[in-house]
């Protein structure tokens, strides 16, 4: 895609939304940075300082604007944008009461599209390894950390009768697996709910494993608790441990479920590494580095790309349209329009100008008019 929009004539800016959470820099750069594409890139927007050190190998020498801006993703928990959530927040919490929630991130293990899954319930990790381009004793160490959530359920379950435990699977997982695990415990319940932020904001406890889940909660001043029965440093995902509390045996997470008041009481000396991960935690909004850096780049302009570059462009993305379309009918794979729609459920143009009715009033700012082009890509205007 960005080597097509080059050769169509635009500026191409771009950002890695997992850019902020990985297993080490190494193997960040080797499943997310290819250097073609770096190449291809006017501007790359970074999560933070930890970001770029770890792409700072696979971006020298190149020619891309850098620019440390965090994530506008990261400005919807900032205190001013969270209003508009508090209404689906209070709704949780009434539906829900004191309820703990379980974010899990087992995704390659656990995957909605069954990768190297067995019918009966077998891995073979090596498969699953070639997919994901992760080592096969990562897998293997997610896969141990997955038994140990589920096998951890009956025992919170008992222990708090009359709290909710709701397991929230990764939009990646396969959520019949976690039904399984807890069919028989009347009050753990799994749900899918694509809006995060109310659920955090709701949640009396927030349990994960290697999520981002844990860096979300930090920066809405709350602190999720790290459940680690298994520790493994070269295999485990470092940031969400570092901006979360520690529970390395089930005795000493039930004990942390049973502190009424420790997810509201962020560490202060959690606060620097947060600072590391996402360089917009205060001061400009992300969205706002984000448009003074395309402002620039279209100020300064590109040289216009020759007809016949225009003409490989068209036939690239000829080419990759069609690619696309015989995937979708193809088994199991990602661009099915069943797991598109399971991950990126259609919304109507009314829910975007609710959204945007609410952040306009959050931000004593005139909403944008929304125009419709397709059942999740709509134009927005100022007005």
């Amino acid at each position: 895609m960005i080597k097509i929009a080059g050769n169509l004539g635009h500026v191409v800016a771009a950002w890695d939304e997992e850019g902020m959470v990985w297993l080490n820099e190494p193997s960040y750069r080797e499943r997310r940075a290819s250097r073609a594409a770096l190449a291809g890139l006017d501007a790359i927007f970074l999560w933070g300082a930890q970001q770029a050190a770890a792409l700072a190998p696979a971006l020298a020498g190149l020619s891309a604007d850098v620019s440390l801006v965090g994530n506008p993703r990261a400005d919807l928990l900032r205190p001013e944008l969270r209003t508009p959530y508090q209404a689906r927040a209070a709704a949780l919490k009434a539906e829900h009461g004191d309820f703990i929630l379980i974010n899990s991130n087992f995704g390659w293990v656990n995957h909605l599209l069954g990768h190297g899954q067995g019918g009966d319930g077998s891995r073979d990790l090596e498969a699953i390894a070639r997919k994901s381009k992760f080592p096969a004793a990562y897998l293997a160490h997610r896969l141990a950390l997955y038994e140990e959530m589920t096998a951890v359920l009956p025992a919170i379950a008992r222990r708090f009768p009359n709290r909710r435990i709701v397991v929230r699977p990764h939009p990646d997982e396969n959520d019949r697996r976690w039904r399984e695990a807890s069919a028989g415990l009347p009050n753990v319940i799994v749900r899918y709910d694509s809006d995060l932020l109310p659920w955090l904001l709701a949640a009396g406890h927030i349990v994960q494993n290697g999520c981002t889940t844990a860096i979300e909660a930090a920066m809405l001043d709350r602190v999720a608790i790290s459940y680690r029965p298994i520790v493994a440093p070269d295999h485990e995902i470092p940031q969400p441990t570092q901006v979360s509390l520690d529970a390395r045996t089930p005795d000493a997470l039930l004990e942390m479920l049973a502190q009424a008041d420790l997810t509201d009481s962020f560490p202060a000396d959690k606060r620097a590494a947060l600072e590391t991960m996402v360089a917009s935690i205060d001061g400009r909004r992300s969205s706002e580095r984000v448009i003074d850096t395309i402002e620039a780049l279209l100020a300064a302009g590109r040289p216009a790309p020759s007809p016949w570059r225009r003409v490989i462009g068209h036939g690239q993305a000829l080419r990759r349209r069609i690619s696309q379309k015989r995937r979708a009918g193809v088994p199991g794979s990602s661009a099915s329009p069943a797991y598109f729609s399971h991950k990126f459920p259609p919304i109507e143009t009314s829910e975007i100008e609710r959204r945007l009715a609410a952040f306009g009033e959050a931000l004593a700012m005139k909403p944008p008019s929304v125009r419709r082009i397709s059942d999740r890509i709509f134009r927005l205007t100022p007005t």
